[in-house]
């Protein structure tokens, strides 16, 4: 499939009739998609050579805050000591940035978030240990889909995105909008009704926390072509061939807790 880059950095919304027909050919594309991580990996992929660095996906169950544990999170390129600070609990359960970007959003550059987390004994101490760890230049996009379905997102720079206009931050974002709407039109097909063992739900469960089939196998204590086999009734009940779909799927039909 040919990749229709985003040139973020040079991109004048105002102007560019461009910018406007790069945009609905990327739409058009990710509209023809069935699976997806393939979505997400085309997002990042566009983002790439605009300078991103990281990018996590936070689908949020309805009625859950974006940092709960019930929240999946698909990332590329984190480094794994932040992945495992984060998914761990540590900095997942005092992450201030998903709710202040809901609530001072759409889009909220890493800059304002400390600002606006000043005077929170929790947030305060997030982005202290998460600076000194590295992580900035970062930005976060909150993302809404219909019935209450939203998604946080994520996306780091190698230059500080404050540097970005406004149109090329929105620009952005509506790349993550058309994305998000594809997945959650995704997330409604498959079958009404599913009935998972508990292996299978703990296989899957394990899935969505982004585990390899060697990694479960390991924490169940079977083999990785069990783990495998497994996956494949899975996948056949929920009606897909990939982790992403299938985990958010059995978020929507409640067979599953992260």
């Amino acid at each position: 499939m040919q990749s229709n880059l985003i040139h973020v950095q040079s991109l004048n919304l105002g102007t560019s009739t461009w910018a406007d027909e790069a945009m609905w050919d990327f739409v058009a594309d990710i509209a023809k998609m069935a699976d997806c991580e393939a979505i997400l990996e085309f997002v990042y992929e566009n983002c790439l050579d605009n300078g991103a660095t990281w990018f996590s996906y936070h689908f949020t169950p309805i009625f859950e805050s974006q940092t709960s544990k019930k929240t999946f999170i698909w990332s590329r390129d984190y480094p794994l000591e932040f992945q495992r600070r984060y998914v761990s609990g540590a900095w997942r359960e005092i992450d201030p940035v998903p709710r202040l970007t809901f609530q001072y959003g759409p889009v909220l550059v890493w800059r304002d978030a400390i600002e606006l987390g000043r005077g929170d004994p929790k947030a305060e101490r997030f982005f202290e240990e998460t600076v000194t760890a590295g992580v900035d230049n970062w930005v976060g996009f909150a993302v809404f889909g219909p019935r209450n379905r939203n998604a946080y997102c994520s996306m780091r720079f190698e230059r500080d995105p404050a540097d970005f206009s406004n149109e090329q931050l929105q620009q952005i974002h509506s790349l993550l909008l058309a994305a998000h709407l594809q997945i959650c039109k995704i997330m409604d097909g498959g079958r009404a009704s599913v009935s998972l063992s508990e292996r299978e739900r703990e296989v899957l469960e394990w899935m969505g926390r982004g585990k390899s089939s060697v990694d479960i196998g390991t924490i169940l204590d079977i083999s990785p072509e069990t783990v495998r086999t497994y996956t494949r009734r899975i996948f056949d009940k929920l009606d897909t061939n990939d982790r992403v779909t299938a985990t958010v799927r059995a978020l929507k039909l409640g067979l599953v807790e992260l």
